[in-house]
């Protein structure tokens, strides 16, 4: 049974959650402005509001929780696979992306053992959850 660290190794090396941060920032570079009732006078109520188009794009961005969560998501699980070796990183990307392969040609690729495999996968699970890399 699939656990919650394999989720997130699925959701990061089938690139969801960069196709989900990449959605999101579309939608708010298309997202129409919110228009201001008061037209033709009254004070300003927040002066730090942004003057011209871009900077409010870009303020929304920086401002926006679901950008904001999922790119902690991802740079933590790029600070994860720094601390791998780049046969774990494989071993990862090849059981884990978009269209998984088998185990066994899993163990072709990378000239391992399904005992060795599965050893080294459960060494990886057991770093992620106890590591500071845990992000909910």
């Amino acid at each position: 049974m699939a656990d919650e660290v394999d989720r997130k190794f699925k959701m990061y090396f089938s690139g969801i959650w960069q196709h989900n941060l990449d959605w999101r920032r579309f939608e708010l570079d298309h997202q129409r402005a919110t228009t201001d009732d008061n037209i033709g006078g009254g004070r300003v109520q927040n002066v730090n509001v942004a003057k011209n188009a871009v900077e409010s794009k870009v303020a929304r961005k920086m401002d926006d929780p679901i950008v904001h969560d999922l790119t902690m998501r991802i740079e933590s699980m790029e600070h994860f696979l720094q601390i791998l070796s780049d046969r774990d990183i494989k071993m990862l990307e090849l059981r884990f992306k978009k269209n998984p392969d088998k185990w066994d040609i899993v163990e072709s690729k990378l000239f391992r053992s399904a005992r060795r495999l599965s050893a080294d996968l459960k060494r990886i699970k057991a770093e992620y959850r106890n590591g500071i890399y845990w992000i909910d």
